[in-house]
């Protein structure tokens, strides 16, 4: 939890050698709160001691949903994101509690991923190195590739290729490179 969540903390700082101030306005960021608040969850979920572990789930799902209501940002404990996660702006962000997101993946405000609805079900397996711009829609049982830029308000429902820009609605393929 700790390794993941300074991950998670170095993307806001940026490199180099940050100021007690940098630091301060990074606690600051809503994006934060709700990265410390999902990997406590995520790192309760590892462990069992009767009655401690069922006392602090319950706390971690108080702080979850008091986040959530605060930033409207919702990570819940049972994704699996990946380290080094950055949310670039806060509000509307909802990731499906079944989603998979890698490694070094950053999202704007308003991103939903989740499934399509209407009795379809699955939901997106996010590579690493993925930008997700603002206001884009990531739904059903679809793969995206790494090193993925996704346009904002882009709605995919398709799987997008390693290193691949997609942009529109429905998303298509823009630029292809090949690797990083």
């Amino acid at each position: 939890m700790c390794a993941d969540l300074h991950t998670d903390f170095r993307r806001y700082l940026g490199d180099g050698n940050p100021g007690l101030k940098s630091i301060f306005y990074a606690c600051m960021e809503q994006g934060v709160w709700a990265l410390t608040v999902y990997r406590f969850g995520r790192w309760l979920r590892t462990w069992y001691i009767p009655v401690a572990s069922d006392i602090l789930r319950f706390a971690a799902f108080v702080l979850f949903k008091l986040v959530e209501i605060i930033t409207g940002i919702s990570l819940p404990a049972s994704a699996r994101i990946g380290k080094g996660f950055y949310i670039g702006h806060f509000g509307g962000i909802i990731v499906h509690s079944d989603a998979e997101l890698g490694e070094n993946c950053s999202i704007g405000t308003g991103v939903i991923i989740g499934t399509r609805g209407v009795g379809n079900v699955g939901v997106p397996t996010i590579g690493n190195n993925v930008y997700i711009g603002t206001g884009a829609k990531i739904l059903g049982k679809i793969t995206i590739g790494d090193n993925v830029k996704i346009g904002a308000n882009a709605v995919v429902v398709t799987d997008i290729p390693a290193n691949a820009t997609a942009v529109g609605i429905p998303a298509r393929i823009v630029s292809e490179e090949s690797g990083p």
